[in-house]
């Protein structure tokens, strides 16, 4: 499906009974997810070709979770569809620090470092990180060991506190 608005399409949608009168949560979400790809040195052309969609939810995410990227297995195409999860009970910073853990992991897919790919021979979704294949997802290599993990890891904060400088001179 093509669209023909070439625009980094991104959509929030928040839990129900939600109270964002004027907008700014929402406003400043899709602000951040845009950022987040810019400072990871996504190019405008290739945000262009996105679109994603973060969900902010009460219990859908595992007991220690924060947030997910989830993205459709679609074999050698290019994912051009997110999907982001947070939970709507962390404090606004860990919401934006989660989220710019997950747009890392988009970084990481649309320039194909990061792949997943569901093989005919044994039904299991494999992994391959920067052109190596690695095993099955998330059973040969634990979360906290994956290298895609340990990078969103070492870049969520700084990403984050990037984006708050950024929002401060966009206030003046």
């Amino acid at each position: 499906m093509k669209r023909k608005n070439k625009k980094l399409k991104v959509s929030v949608s928040l839990p129900r009974m939600s109270f964002d009168p004027v907008g700014y949560y929402v406003e400043d979400l899709e602000k951040a997810v845009k950022f987040f790809l810019t400072e990871l040195g996504v190019s405008t052309r290739l945000q262009n070709t996105l679109n994603i969609k973060v969900h902010v939810r009460k219990t859908v995410l595992k007991k220690d979770a924060l947030g997910s990227c989830s993205v459709l297995n679609n074999g050698s195409q290019a994912t051009k569809d997110y999907r982001i999860l947070l939970t709507d009970d962390a404090p606004h910073f860990s919401q934006l620090q989660t989220l710019a853990h997950e747009c890392v992991h988009v970084e990481q897919q649309v320039r194909g470092r990061l792949q997943r790919r569901v093989w005919s021979s044994d039904g299991q979704t494999h992994v391959r990180w920067d052109g190596k294949e690695l095993g099955v997802w998330l059973q040969d290599v634990s979360y906290a060991d994956a290298p895609w993990e340990i990078e969103a890891r070492a870049k969520e904060e700084k990403l984050t506190r990037a984006f708050y400088t950024f929002k401060q001179k966009e206030r003046k």
